[in-house]
């Protein structure tokens, strides 16, 4: 018995049809199973937070009165980096200076050269070596301005990363308060997650000490070398 082609043609689009809908239903599985498994969040909402009651919420007023110490903090260091601005402004002055008297000793050496009179000869030696000191001091002054930015910068650095640290630690301070609480919206949070936050944010606290405690140390050493070079 021979099939018609017709038929043949509407049993395959009924197996491609069926085949099609299966791949979708197995996407659809896929995505819900996805959705199910995704990574909870770690940083609590306000709307969370403010299930609490004020008597459930002091170890997150404590953390947030570091926060704010933190700001502060950060707002001196920057203001310290402008103030230091000033230093730079003064080293280049300096040097502007220093530059102008070599060039005037030059011109009274030549003089005396010319001249050969052994007065504008030794007015000529002496301007030439004072011209000298007030190079290596402007050189020196320059040099420790230099370092002073670096370490008022590091400084800086060292604060923003205090507050990423003290943000991180008034959201795990919630989220124990919610826990404490026994607030049901506290499951939804990741509480590893915020521990990490919080060892992550102390560790990169700790390095941009240590940076800023060396550039401190350099910027120290420098001011030391400026002192010796003065006139």
């Amino acid at each position: 018995m021979r099939t018609s082609s017709r038929s043949v043609g509407s049993t395959l689009v009924v197996r491609a049809t069926s085949a099609a809908t299966f791949t979708l239903l197995v996407a659809s599985l896929s995505g819900c199973l996805t959705s199910t498994g995704a990574t909870r969040a770690s940083t609590v909402s306000d709307a969370d937070f403010a299930r609490l009651a004020a008597s459930q919420t002091e170890g997150v007023d404590e953390a947030r009165a570091r926060l704010a110490a933190a700001n502060d903090e950060l707002g001196r260091a920057k203001l310290g980096v402008v103030n230091g601005q000033h230093e730079g402004a003064f080293a280049r002055s300096d040097q502007a200076a220093a530059s102008a008297e070599q060039s005037r000793a030059a011109t009274e050496t030549k003089v005396g050269q010319d001249s050969n009179e052994p007065a504008q000869l030794r007015l000529a030696r002496d301007d030439t070596r004072a011209a000298q000191r007030g190079k290596d001091a402007a050189d020196a002054r320059l040099a420790y301005s230099r370092k002073l930015d670096v370490s008022l910068r590091a400084q800086v650095t060292a604060a923003e990363r205090k507050v990423d640290l003290m943000e991180a630690t008034v959201n795990l301070a919630k989220l124990q308060a919610l826990e404490s609480a026994g607030i049901p919206a506290a499951g939804k949070y990741d509480h590893e997650a915020a521990l990490r936050g919080v060892a992550e944010a102390r560790r990169a606290h700790a390095a941009a000490v240590a940076t800023a405690t060396e550039a401190a140390t350099e910027s120290a050493l420098a001011a030391d070398q400026l002192r010796l070079a003065q006139p």
